[in-house]
C-alpha cells in the first residue's frame, strides 16, 4: 500500500473514532407513576436522572406557579394548580398525600405549560401525548400543541414503548403517534404548552451525543504522526 494511502487511512480512522455517537433514553411518565418509584404525585420540581443527562420539570399556569403532576390510570405528566400536601418534593408511592386538588385539575389545560430544563445538550427525538385518561377529550385532527412558542398538529394518542401499552378504553396504543426533533440544553429549555386541547405527556425519548474517548483520539493522532514522519 502506498504511503499516501496509509496516511489517508489513518486520517479516516481518526475521523470515525472521533465522531460522536448518541445514546437514547426513554422517560416513561406512565411507568414512573404506575409501576415506578414515584406514584401519583405533585412536584414543584420533578428531578430525574438518566445516563448522560439530568432533567428538572416544572409546571406553570396563568395565575402563577403550579406543579408538575404525575397522574395515575395511564395518563402521565400534566399540571396541577394546587395539591393537598405542602411536602410536594417527596416520592409518593401509591398515590399518597401530594394529590391534586381538585382531582380533575391534573392535565395540561388552558393557560398551563410544562418546562423541561436539561443539564446538557440533548435532542428530544420523540414526545408521546395522550388524553385517553379523560374519555371526553382525545387528541384529534385540528388539535394543536404549542412547543417553544410554535404550534404543532397533535400527533394523536400514544404511549411510550416501555409503558403498559394500553389505555382506559382498551384500544391499542400507537408508538408512531409522536412529535420530535427538538433540541434543548443549559439556557435553552423545552416548553410544552396548551393550545386548543387538553393533554398529558406519556413519554419522551431523549438522546445525548457521546464523544469518543480521549485515549482513542490520542492513539489516532499518534498514527497520523507516524505516517507523516514515515513519509518524510
Amino acid at each position: 500500500m502506498k504511503k499516501t494511502h496509509i496516511l489517508l487511512s489513518a486520517v479516516m480512522t481518526i475521523f470515525m473514532l472521533g465522531t460522536a455517537s448518541a445514546r437514547a433514553d426513554i422517560i416513561d411518565f406512565v411507568q414512573l407513576t404506575e409501576s415506578g418509584p414515584l406514584g401519583e404525585s405533585g412536584w414543584s420540581s420533578l428531578n430525574l436522572s438518566y445516563t448522560g443527562f439530568d432533567v428538572s420539570i416544572t409546571g406553570d399556569n396563568a395565575s402563577g406557579d403550579a406543579f408538575a403532576y404525575l397522574d395515575w390510570n395511564h395518563a402521565g405528566l400534566g399540571v396541577c394548580g394546587n395539591v393537598y400536601s405542602s411536602e410536594i418534593n417527596e416520592a409518593n408511592p401509591g398515590s399518597g398525600s401530594n394529590v391534586c386538588n381538585p382531582s380533575s385539575d391534573d392535565n395540561v389545560t388552558v393557560g398551563e405549560s410544562l418546562t423541561f430544563s436539561f443539564s446538557t445538550a440533548v435532542t428530544i427525538e420523540k414526545i408521546w401525548f395522550n388524553n385517553t385518561h379523560d374519555p371526553d377529550f382525545t387528541i384529534d385532527a385540528g388539535d394543536l400543541i404549542t412547543i417553544n412558542g410554535l404550534d404543532y398538529a397533535g400527533p394523536g394518542n400514544g404511549y411510550a414503548p416501555t409503558s403498559s401499552g394500553y389505555n382506559t378504553t382498551g384500544l391499542a396504543a400507537s408508538v408512531d403517534n409522536y412529535l420530535g426533533g427538538f433540541t434543548a440544553g443549559p439556557g435553552s429549555d423545552l416548553v410544552i404548552a396548551f393550545n386548543n386541547e387538553q393533554f398529558y405527556i406519556s413519554g419522551m425519548e431523549v438522546s445525548v451525543a457521546v464523544p469518543a474517548p480521549a485515549t482513542i483520539l490520542l492513539l489516532g493522532l499518534g498514527l497520523v504522526a507516524a505516517g507523516v514522519r514515515r513519509k518524510k
